[in-house]
Formats: structure tokens, C-alpha cells, sequence
């Protein structure tokens, strides 16, 4: 059945980590398709979400026809979108919500400016894994739809080298629950207000420094800027607990609160998520 498909007039290249969603739906735009007509060639028709990314309704003929299509590989096209690569492999379900997020990623629009720069039109989302929430060319925050500016913000752009470098020295997914374990013992520090004075102040001022959230609550930050301000301390814990040194350790406690640089009886890390 492939020999009757051609090549789309138009066949924009996939964005490395780009959702199959995202990637059908760009295909369908720039031909003027509509994405259900378009996902009937590659197989049964679908209303394919943009930040959709299962295959487990795809078959290798689906993605014989999608490399027909484009006019390119299936290695290509896995290489971009790696879930097409587990076409036919059964879909795990796990009960941990923290291991969900480590085995697909969230999935967040591309940094608009990167995009604009290669001349690509439309919403691209990607599943972005956390050490690579940053956009160090643009100095944006990807790990949220605002995408604030970190021009003012330099200590997180630190913070996402070093949290990158974590993880490339470490083993996945031992990292990357670590900086999740991190991350949700941060919000609900910021959320109850249990942490120091220190700590509060910091993430405060970073607050400050995004400036109005025209669509939020001011007394009630969003969860994605709580993740940016609490995130240079949320990559300090990451590597503490990353390292099998002091996982478990004693003294784990006092060692958080001398590297996050506060007192050890106003870190509060024996608290649940």
C-alpha cells in the first residue's frame, strides 16, 4: 500500500524529542490537511492531541507509511521521536506517579525563539526531561507554558549546567527520581511555608523578579513558577540525593542544610512530599 502514497508537498523535519502528536499535526497544518484525514494514511483515524505521544494503537505498516509520507527513514523518524521506536512493545503502566514522569517526560511547547529561529511556524511540543527544562541560548524556562526570561535570573541557568552534568555522570533513572523527590519536598516547603527564613526570601525575590502572573492568583504562585524559583536549591538536593554516599546516611539532614546554606534545624527533610 505504500507505493501509492507521495512525498507531502510540504515535509517539515521533526524537532529532536518533538511528540508524535505534535509532529502529525504540524505535517496536517502545513498541508492544509485536517488531522484526522491525515492520521487515515498512516492508519486508522485519529484526533490526534499535539502532546499526544503513544503508539500503542500503531503498527510498523503505520510507520512505514508515515517514512513514505515524509520522505524519510523510520530510523530517522524514531531517531526524532523515540516512542515510535517501541511500536508493538507493551505499554507499562506503573503505579508511581514520580516513576511515570521519569519514563515520559512532560511535555512542554519547544522554546518559541528556537523555533522562530529555524523558521518553523506552529506550537512544537516536546517531551522535555527536566535537566533539559532551560534554554541556554535564549535563556528561557521551558518546564512551563510562560516561558519567563532567565536574563535576571542567572543562578538558575547555574543551576541547569550543573543539574545537567548530574546526569550525565549518573545513572537514570536514579537521577532523574532524585530531582523529582527534590523538587516536590521544594513545593511543599514553598507551599506550607516550613522552610527558613533564608529559603523563603530567595524564592521570594525570584518571584519578584517574573514579574505579575496576569493569569494567576498573586498570593498563590502556579506550580511551574514554584518549580523556577525553588529550582537552584530543588538541583543542590538532586545531587545529594543522587549520590549512593548518602542515600540513607545519618547525617543526610546536615548535609542538605550546610550545602543549601542554612541552619540545620530549619530544614525540615525528614517531611514527606
Amino acid at each position: 500500500m505504500t507505493t501509492r502514497l507521495r512525498v507531502l508537498p510540504l515535509s517539515p523535519p521533526p524537532v529532536h524529542g518533538e511528540t508524535v502528536g505534535s509532529y502529525l499535526n504540524r505535517l496536517a497544518d502545513a498541508n492544509h490537511l485536517t488531522i484526522g484525514h491525515f492520521s487515515s494514511l498512516i492508519g486508522p483515524s485519529r484526533q490526534h492531541r499535539r502532546d499526544d505521544n503513544r503508539v500503542g494503537y500503531w503498527t510498523s505498516a503505520g510507520l512505514v507509511r508515515l517514512a513514505a509520507l515524509t520522505g524519510r527513514t523510520s530510523v530517522s523518524l524514531i531517531h526524532s521521536m523515540p516512542p515510535l521506536g517501541t511500536i508493538g512493545d507493551p505499554i507499562r503502566r506503573l503505579p508511581l506517579s514520580a516513576t511515570e514522569e521519569v519514563i515520559e517526560p512532560r511535555r512542554r511547547p519547544a522554546c518559541r525563539l528556537c523555533m522562530a529561529r529555524r523558521h518553523i511556524r506552529g506550537l512544537v511540543v516536546r517531551s522535555t526531561p527536566h535537566h533539559e527544562g532551560v534554554c541556554h541560548r535564549h535563556h528561557r524556562w521551558l518546564l512551563g507554558d510562560e516561558q519567563h526570561s532567565l536574563t535576571r535570573l542567572p543562578e538558575v541557568l547555574r543551576a541547569n549546567r550543573r543539574h545537567q552534568r548530574i546526569v550525565r555522570r549518573g545513572t537514570h533513572p536514579t537521577t532523574a527520581l532524585a530531582y523529582v523527590d527534590a523538587r516536590d519536598r521544594l513545593t511543599k516547603w514553598f507551599t506550607n511555608e516550613v522552610s527558613s527564613p533564608p529559603l523563603q526570601q530567595r524564592w521570594n525575590r525570584r518571584l519578584n523578579l517574573l514579574g505579575e502572573d496576569p493569569f494567576g492568583d498573586p498570593h498563590r504562585p502556579s506550580a511551574s513558577r514554584i518549580e523556577l524559583v525553588t529550582y537552584p536549591e530543588a538541583v543542590v538536593l538532586t545531587r545529594l540525593f543522587a549520590s549512593p554516599h548518602w542515600r540513607g546516611h545519618s547525617r543526610l539532614p546536615a548535609e542538605a542544610a550546610r550545602r543549601l546554606g542554612i541552619a540545620p534545624d530549619q530544614l525540615p527533610l525528614s517531611t514527606s512530599p
